[in-house]
Parts: structure tokens; sequence; C-alpha cells
């Protein structure tokens, strides 16, 4: 890939302490997923019962093979002869055809951790069966995607994080993870709903990356941060969140013209302590921010990921002229070289 227009080298020192213009997001908007349902949250049959009997029939198959898995799991159970790994196996199985599961699935809207088992004393939370087999169908995408292992190499989920933004008529709702997203709709920033299982009150730290950077010198690929907020206190019955600041604010999405799509990625980290983390002192650039390296000085573990995809429109140029001050980037194909052009004419 081949960059058109010329970008100074000094791209990171003069951006990487500019202040975010105050009609962006500088600091993080989290919330508790809420607890109340709407028609777009709750699943519904498309196809009224005997409109179609074939999909009569088809629903009717799916849920006489569930309840046979589901009751042949029981039976193992008593049995207790068989393997986790053989019991987890047959109980996905079970669940993974379920279409209110499929729909939840992709339905970026809907919570996949609403049913939670918890115990009388409140000290173990878990994930019901469905919800489990909705966070693998997520992080079967996660990977499909190269988001493991291209930032890090795995991700175990086990805290929900949604993505808000605007939709046509300006209401923001949850995106389903790794669809595309205009960059205009993310300029004045992305909200971020987060929900953990854990009744005690622990730290997190929240960043938003890009890993699709074009880096010339290495013929290769960077990772941009478009956002850092470390010391964010979280726990299952938070209902609100206060505004916590950000070490690094945020500053929109600018996937380059003439680049691929770029996997914008919001990573979810829980600290290793409760005492906050001091990052005061720690000189962190945006452009090339290593992540890897990052969670390891930190001792962070990946709880946590969500993400969406953008490719390069008409409001990226006024991201560069009026947020990073800096002239616009442009990529494109090499050209090709021609043999005959600078031959003379065999006959004159």
């Amino acid at each position: 890939m081949q960059r058109i227009a010329h970008q100074p080298a000094s791209l990171v020192a003069r951006h990487a302490s500019r202040a975010v213009r105050p009609s962006l997001c500088s600091s993080t908007r989290l919330a508790s997923t809420s607890s109340s349902s709407s028609s777009s949250s709750t699943y519904s049959a498309p196809v009224k019962p005997g409109q179609i009997p074939a999909y009569d029939e088809a629903l009717a198959y799916l849920a006489a093979d569930k309840q046979a898995k589901l009751k042949q799991l029981d039976e193992l159970k008593k049995g207790k002869s068989q393997s986790k790994e053989v019991l987890l196996d047959l109980e996905i199985n079970a669940w993974i055809n379920d279409p209110e599961v499929r729909w939840k699935a992709a339905n970026g809207s809907a919570n996949p951790y609403t049913d939670i088992s918890q115990n009388e004393a409140g000290e173990k939370m878990a994930l019901s069966p469905s919800s489990f087999v909705l966070s693998l169908l997520f992080m079967q995408r996660v990977t499909q995607m190269n988001v493991t292992p291209d930032l890090l190499p795995s991700i175990v989920p086990l805290a929900d994080v949604q993505l808000l933004v605007p939709n046509e008529e300006g209401v923001k709702e949850a995106i389903e993870p790794g669809v595309f997203v205009a960059p205009s709709l993310t300029t004045e920033g992305v909200d971020v709903k987060v929900q953990v299982f854990h009744p005690e009150e622990k730290l997190y730290t929240l960043l938003i990356v890009d890993p699709d950077v074009p880096d010339e010198a290495r013929h290769s690929f960077t990772t941009y941060a478009h956002l850092l907020t470390p010391n964010i206190p979280l726990s299952a019955t938070s209902t609100t969140l206060p505004s916590v600041p950000s070490l690094l604010p945020y500053v929109p999405p600018h996937p380059a013209q003439g680049t691929p799509y770029h996997r914008f990625t919001a990573l979810l980290f829980v600290q290793p302590s409760s005492t906050p983390i001091d990052l005061s002192k720690k000189e962190i650039t945006r452009e090339g921010f290593n992540v890897r390296e990052f969670v390891k000085e930190q001792e962070l573990e990946a709880v946590g990921v969500s993400f969406w995809r953008a490719k390069w429109d008409k409001s990226v140029s006024e991201v560069y002229e009026k947020v990073l001050g800096v002239p616009e980037p442009r990529y494109g194909k090499a050209p090709k070289f021609d043999p005959y052009m600078y031959k003379p004419a065999k006959y004159e």
C-alpha cells in the first residue's frame, strides 16, 4: 500500500498531547446494562404459527432435538462418568440452534447475559447455558475477524461490553459486534455499556484502539489508541457510574482514504488490585500503541471486548483538519511500470 499525499513525520508529537475539541467526547461514558426491555430487544417469532407448515415443522424439530439433548445431558450428569468437556459440548449443542439464542447472538441490542444464576450467598455468579452459547458465538466473530490474535493472544469474555452509536433517526442503540459504522456516526463519541458479574467492586481499564493503521516504514500496520481510561470502579450492582477522567481522551476514528476497513476495538481489562494504577509519569503515545506490552506492564487481564468496522468517508477529512490538525493522508496502489514509456519508436 502506498501513500499518495505526504503526511508529516511529526504526527505523533503534534497530536498525542493535543486536546480534543469540546464538542467531542473527552471522557468515558459508562453505564450498567439496563434491566428494562423493549420491543427491539425482545425476541418474537418472525412467522406466526399455522401460516407456513414447513416452518412450524422445522421449529418442532429444533425443539425436540434440544429437549432430547438436554434429557441426555441430565442422564449423563446423574451417571457421573463423563468428563466436563463432554458434558459442556453436549450442553452447547443443545442450545446452539435454539431460534431465540441465535436471534440474540445476531441482535446487538440484546444482552446475552440476561439469564444470571446466583447462589444464596451471592458470592458466585455464572452464565446460564443459553448465555454461555451466546458468548461463544460472539467470540467466534472476534476470532474470525482476527481481533485475536492481532491485539491479544486470547480474551475470556467475563464481562458484557456493548457499544452504542446513533442510528439513522439519531437515537443511540447497541450495535452488533463487527458491523460497519460510518465514521460520521462516531465523531462525537461512542457510548460504552458494561455489565460485570461479581458483587464486590473492582477497578477496570477501558481501551479503544485501531490496529489497522498503515505503517509505511515496516510495510505493515500499527495500532492507534483512541481512548484510554484506567481505574473504572465496577460491580454487578452498579446502576450509575460517575464520569471517569481519561488518560488519553477520545479521538474520533479517522481511517485513511484508500485503506481497507479498520477494526475499532474496545477492550475491557480488570486491574490486579483495588489500588488505582498511576500512569501519569508514563509516556504513552497514541500512535504505535503496543497493547500486549501495556497489558504485561500493568498486569491487566482482558475480560471484555467489542468492536466495529469503518472505512473512509468525507467526515474523516474534518477530523484531520479540525481535531488532529495535520494534512490528510491518502493511500492507493503503486502505479504499474510501463516498460515502453521511455523507449524510442522502433521506426522513425
